[in-house]
């Protein structure tokens, strides 16, 4: 089915009519701006817009080109999603749709057979290090979400990834989607993308923050209302336990607005899902017959398709989920409400903007509704206040009384230079290089960055963008300047400094202002009472800002001592700045060593972690316990708490046991669940990860000469393997 240059864009679109698509908006705009001529484009637009066709359109002009596509999304449950759409639109004309999450213990070979390859965002960083033979012959790359480039430490991942792709692929066309970013101008300039930006809904969305001291009744009021209107609701809540205890809660009210055709209607396709093999929770069984249903990953992933497949065709009529899952679930409804704005992952932060407006942007149904509401929920006017100003913007509206509330989105930035992520990106660019200097790592990798590009633009950007090599008190202190102030500092015309502390622990001293007034200012290495270093200190109050810039009181004092202390300052100062050099880190793990002159190289080590997919933390743990393990307990013990690391969750004995009994009996992996007090959605995901970390466990300490935990990895990962091959079918597939 390969069509000459010329013929591309005819093809495509014949393609598109034998199934019934036809562009609009901004898929005609993208169409007109070269989409299918290979121009690389970025489309920033509302959910519900047309996006997903847009990467679509992309995708089949590289395989009708004799290329691949390659389509790269967030999370596993949105690449199912994509891979089951192409595999339905496409495959009967023989196009060959593949699709790999996590297994990064495998090269990926097997996809190369395929036309067009989906995946996520780490699945695809471990294909380009691992250096799959077919990536060169992808034409085209759609990364959804883009926006997701600012997540920490996935979005160092996929930033590197880019630069990579365009490094090893000819005439690569990159399709940036997004939904939810403020100035997408500057990402697409970085990607080299022609920006399509559109603030235009099929459906219309409106928003509000609505202020009530029961949360509770609020909830059943607007569901109801939506309900009892013959809608749809979804219903966002922080926790999975929150999430089950307001279906059960919803549950009597919305089934008494069923009717009596569509309760027989629902309760014949709950019936039926016993002939397919899914086994629903009692408990979500129990209130689904009343046409109600809750969400979240601890549900197996079949179990989450029956939500969605009953939900989009109008039988369950309200959905409870978790904030989580907002941008892997295509349920629109005509309600959307969010009960919390407190992030799941840290009870002290608040979500941000773009995560809230993704999952708003559910509301509203092409084909469905004329309008969609978008709800969040606050525990007093301040609270109200607080979050129209957070996440709204004021517009007029068509009344002139009243003003309508519009999307206030957060500006994509770099998080390639957190510590961590600098750290594994040397290794991986070291691996790719085969040997390299620091300042020709940061020509070919650190130059090409978004992080570089978003720093020469911004103002507020600090002198060094980011420590490869050695560190020292200066390098420290340039990581958290800015250049005018760094320049008046060295001319001493920001004041003067009388020491008073130098130890290994503490530089401290008072500043004198330019305008004589006096600040008692320190770097200080000490614990405080909860653990932290102490960090830098200053009596102005503001020793360091949100964006890491030190206050000029502290910049002064470190220049000064950097130049006095020498060696002191070096190594009080960057300790607590909490700088540390990633060259050091890699060295000191055995994962890097010294070459000719000044250039570094990959150990044999180094080379298998970075191919191995693993984390910088994780190797750390892994190496240190390694020669502890002699046999199965401690072997299981090790994969517990490596497991913990990945995932973030903590987990008990009862996860080794879990194990244990998955490799040596054939017990269910819902009764094992049970027995573990585990979600079986859970499970898998655990279960996946711990496949993973037994055959890296395995190849490390067979390369380290530890012959013992090499053995023991060995029958465990085998009998493992050998039982998920035999088992039943991966529910969370």
């Amino acid at each position: 089915m390969i069509a000459t240059e010329s013929d591309i864009p005819s093809y495509v679109q014949r393609v598109l009519d034998g199934i019934g698509l036809v562009p609009r908006g901004i898929q005609r705009a993208a169409i007109d701006r070269g989409l299918l001529e290979g121009k690389s484009i970025m489309v920033c637009s509302p959910t519900g817009s047309g996006k997903t066709l847009v990467g679509e359109m992309g995708v089949l002009r590289a395989v009708v080109s004799g290329r691949k596509g390659l389509y790269v999304v967030p999370l596993r449950a949105l690449a199912l999603q994509v891979a089951t759409v192409f595999r339905d639109r496409y495959g009967k004309l023989g196009i060959n749709v593949g699709m790999s999450t996590g297994d990064y213990q495998t090269d990926g070979s097997e996809l190369g057979k395929c036309d067009v390859v989906v995946t996520t965002y780490e699945r695809a960083d471990s294909l380009l290090r691992r250096q799959a033979s077919w990536i060169p012959e992808i034409g085209t790359i759609v990364i959804d979400e883009v926006q997701s480039i600012s997540e920490p430490r996935r979005g160092a991942r996929l930033e590197s990834s880019i630069i990579r792709f365009n490094e090893l692929i000819a005439d690569l066309q990159i399709i940036a989607l997004s939904a939810t970013i403020a100035a997408p101008d500057e990402l697409a300039e970085w990607l080299q993308c022609e920006l399509i930006e559109s603030d235009e809904r099929p459906v219309p969305l409106h928003c509000k923050v609505l202020c009530s001291g029961s949360k509770e009744r609020m909830v059943k009021d607007l569901i109801m209302t939506t309900v009892q209107g013959n809608g749809q609701a979804i219903v966002f809540h922080r926790t999975r336990r929150e999430t089950e205890v307001e279906a059960f809660r919803l549950a009597p009210d919305i089934g008494r607005q069923l009717t009596v055709s569509e309760r027989n209607r629902l309760d014949k396709e709950l019936e039926s899902l016993e002939d397919w093999t899914v086994r629903l929770p009692s408990e979500l069984k129990t209130i689904m017959h009343d046409g109600t249903g809750f969400h979240h990953a601890g549900l197996n992933a079949r179990v989450r398709n029956v939500v969605e497949r009953l939900f989009r065709i109008g039988l369950i009529r309200v959905v409870c989920a978790t904030t989580t899952l907002a941008a892997g679930m295509d349920l629109p409804a005509r309600t959307v409400v969010v009960t919390s704005v407190v992030s799941p992952e840290n009870n002290e932060k608040l979500l941000n903007a773009n995560r809230v407006h993704q999952m708003l942007g559910r509301a509203g149904r092409p084909g469905h509704d004329k309008v969609g509401f978008g709800i969040v929920l606050a525990g007093s006017e301040g609270e109200a206040d607080e979050l129209e100003r957070r996440y709204f913007e004021n517009r007029s509206s068509d009344t002139a009384e009243q003003t309508a509330l519009a999307p206030k989105y957060e500006r994509a930035t770099s998080v390639l230079g957190s510590p961590n992520s600098t750290t594994e990106q040397l290794l991986v660019a070291l691996d790719s290089m085969g040997e390299a200097s620091v300042q020709e790592i940061e020509d070919r990798i650190v130059s090409q960055s978004f992080l570089a590009y978003c720093g020469v633009r911004d103002l507020r950007s600090p002198v060094r963008l980011i420590n490869l090599g050695e560190i020292s008190a200066v390098t420290a202190i340039e990581h958290h300047a800015l250049s005018d102030s760094l320049r008046a500092a060295k001319q001493k015309l920001l004041g003067a400094v009388s020491l008073r502390e130098k130890d290994d622990t503490t530089i401290g001293a008072i500043v004198t202002d330019w305008d004589h007034t006096q600040y008692t200012c320190r770097y200080s290495t000490r614990l405080s009472t909860s653990g932290l270093v102490d960090g830098p200190q200053c009596s102005c109050g503001r020793p360091i800002d949100s964006q890491g810039i030190l206050c000029t009181h502290l910049l002064v004092l470190g220049l000064s001592a950097a130049a006095d202390l020498g060696s002191l300052a070096d190594y009080v100062i960057p300790l607590s700045l909490s700088e540390s050099s990633p060259v050091g880190a890699l060295k000191n793990l055995g994962l890097a060593e010294a070459a000719d002159g000044d250039k570094l190289r990959p150990t044999r080590l180094g080379r298998l972690v970075n191919r191995l997919y693993l984390g910088l933390p994780t190797t750390r743990e892994m190496i240190a316990l390694l020669p502890t393990v002699e046999e199965t307990a401690s072997l299981l013990w090790l994969v517990r708490h490596l497991v913990s690391l990945e995932t973030g969750m903590v987990l008990t004995e009862q996860f080794e046991q879990l194990i244990a009994a998955l490799a040596t009996t054939n017990t269910s992996i819902g009764e094992l669940a049970r027995d573990a007090e585990l979600h079986e959605g859970d499970v898998y995901g655990l279960v996946e990860t711990a496949r993973w970390l037994l055959h890296s466990i395995e190849a490390i300490a067979s390369l380290g000469g530890l012959s013992k935990a090499s053995e023991t990895a060995t029958r465990l990962s085998d009998a493992i393997e050998s039982r998920m091959k035999r088992g039943e079918p991966n529910d969370n597939d």
